[in-house]
């Protein structure tokens, strides 16, 4: 019975390397010329291969009263808060899809790539589609929100990894 319950503990913890994950469990702060993005990350275990990361995003200005805003994400940006979490998903074998936020001059974006496929991810036209979500304050509003800015297929033959990795520093 030792045996066993080690064997499943060690398996639970190796399947979880194998999760895609930019940042790791808790709050990461990213800090920006016009405040401060928060991700915070959280894991969800199912005990088996379908557990994953779930990414939420904040937001605080650099006011001295400013709050922290809870970030949506929008396909537009006068459309209505529909997607408060990103869902970082992997197979066993690599990741299907990750976040990551680029601090880019002024600006903040938020990357999402994600393997797009027919049938399985491991098909041999399966391919990557990364969408860029800029942060931006709504004009009739005192909120913060990340708008979809542009999506864009990558060459056959990225992976998800790579294609976060190709991004400007944060």
């Amino acid at each position: 019975m030792t045996i066993r319950s080690f064997l499943l503990l060690l398996g639970l913890s190796l399947a979880s390397l194998a999760q895609a994950q930019q940042y790791p469990p808790g709050s990461t702060d990213i800090k920006a010329g016009q405040g401060t993005v928060r991700v915070n990350t959280g894991y969800v275990s199912h005990f088996n291969a379908h557990s994953f990361h779930v990414y939420s995003f904040q937001y605080r200005p650099t006011a001295s009263d400013a709050v922290w805003n809870q970030l949506p994400l929008l396909p537009r940006n006068d459309a209505p808060p529909a997607e408060f979490l990103v869902k970082a998903t992997a197979t066993a074998d690599f990741p299907l899809r990750d976040a990551r936020v680029v601090v880019e001059g002024s600006n903040v974006a938020l990357y999402i790539a994600e393997l797009t496929f027919k049938d399985t991810p491991y098909d041999d036209n399966a391919t990557v589609e990364l969408k860029r979500y800029v942060l931006k304050q709504q004009p009739d509003e005192e909120r913060w929100v990340l708008v979809l800015d542009s999506t864009r297929r990558l060459p056959q033959g990225t992976d998800v990894t790579q294609a976060l990795a190709k991004l400007p520093s944060r």
